[in-house]
């Protein structure tokens, strides 16, 4: 797997947990950890009459985030993540939002260019003249196994069912969902050691943002000094792996 098949995997990881959690978080009135909200959307809009619009769309971040992280059907949810991402985008600017539509323009953005990287394969939705188009996908090329993916997906499903009723048991289900999601990219590709450092992790901050929360009462330490090790941890991963692989084209 060449570097620019690497940054596209790590985009596809991100955005899927990011709008995984982001839906369970609704679907569990703001108990599940998570990086975008509103954790209270469907509290939020009941009174108005829109509660099964609100499930509506936490439900879909949740499985259209489990598509990505599935890797062999992420161009599929990467593809249902464009009309959510644009719609979130006009909701934070219309209600004039500080910052916020700024964060979310940078996720559709991340969103394009992970739909970006399968040009080959989407490029007659433009130009339908073009008479080469890649199919398989590359994710499918990559990531062929089937039932790895269907696991991650059905991991998921199983978390918005259980999540109204108890949110430990949503989070281990999620914990599951996570930990397939890795063992799928790592049985299917095999890395050089500083990308399994980076992937690792993005794993351990994975973890550490989901059970914060959860544990931040219980643990004798704060354990956001976890999350902000794993955070920090990748990041200097990464920035060490770029660093290598420009050294090594030199």
């Amino acid at each position: 797997m060449a570097f620019k098949d690497f940054n596209a995997l790590l985009l596809r990881l991100f955005l899927g947990y990011l709008f995984t959690s982001s839906g369970l978080c609704k679907l569990t009135d703001g108990q599940f950890g998570q990086l975008i909200g509103p954790p209270l959307l469907i509290e939020q809009l009941t009174p108005h009459g829109l509660r099964t619009f609100a499930f509506f769309i936490a439900i879909s971040q949740v499985m259209s985030g489990a598509l990505v992280l599935s890797q062999r059907y992420s161009l599929l949810g990467l593809i249902l993540l464009v009309p959510m991402n644009l719609g979130i985008l006009m909701v934070t600017i219309s209600q004039n939002w500080q910052g916020t539509p700024y964060v979310d323009a940078v996720f559709t953005l991340l969103n394009l260019l992970a739909l970006l990287y399968e040009w080959n394969s989407l490029k007659f939705l433009l130009l339908p003249e073009a008479k080469a188009i890649a199919l398989p996908t590359k994710t499918h090329t990559f990531f062929p196994f089937l039932w790895l993916p269907l696991a991650v997906i059905i991991a998921f499903l199983l978390c918005c069912i259980v999540s109204r009723y108890a949110v430990i048991s949503t989070s281990i289900l999620a914990t599951v969902g996570y930990v397939l999601a890795y063992v799928n990219v790592f049985r299917s590709q095999g890395f050089p050691k500083l990308f399994q450092g980076v992937l690792g992790m993005s794993l351990l901050a994975i973890l550490a943002f989901t059970w914060v929360g959860l544990t931040h009462e219980t643990l004798p330490f704060n354990p956001m000094l976890v999350v902000g090790t794993a955070v920090l941890g990748t990041i200097l991963m990464y920035i060490t792996t770029l660093g290598w692989e420009l050294f090594r084209k030199k």
